[in-house]
């Protein structure tokens, strides 16, 4: 098996992930259609502010709290 660049994997991955703009995701959040993450670091909140209605996950656990049986 060979080991694919991450040039590779972001192309192959635009390919089927749709990307919607910011005032797109706020309104499906607003509708409740979908649940709005954060990932950005606690420091980039504090001096950013928060994204309305969302829920915060920091990127480096976002894994783990989604799925807390993940290894």
């Amino acid at each position: 098996m060979s080991i694919k660049s991450s040039q590779t994997l972001v192309s192959e991955a635009l390919k089927i992930v749709k990307t919607i703009s910011p005032n797109e995701a706020l309104k499906l959040s607003n509708d409740n259609l979908c649940n709005l993450i954060d990932i950005r670091d606690i420091r980039e909140l504090q001096k950013e502010g928060r994204v309305e209605n969302s829920k915060h996950m920091p990127r480096g656990m976002l894994e783990f709290w989604l799925d807390p049986n993940s290894p």
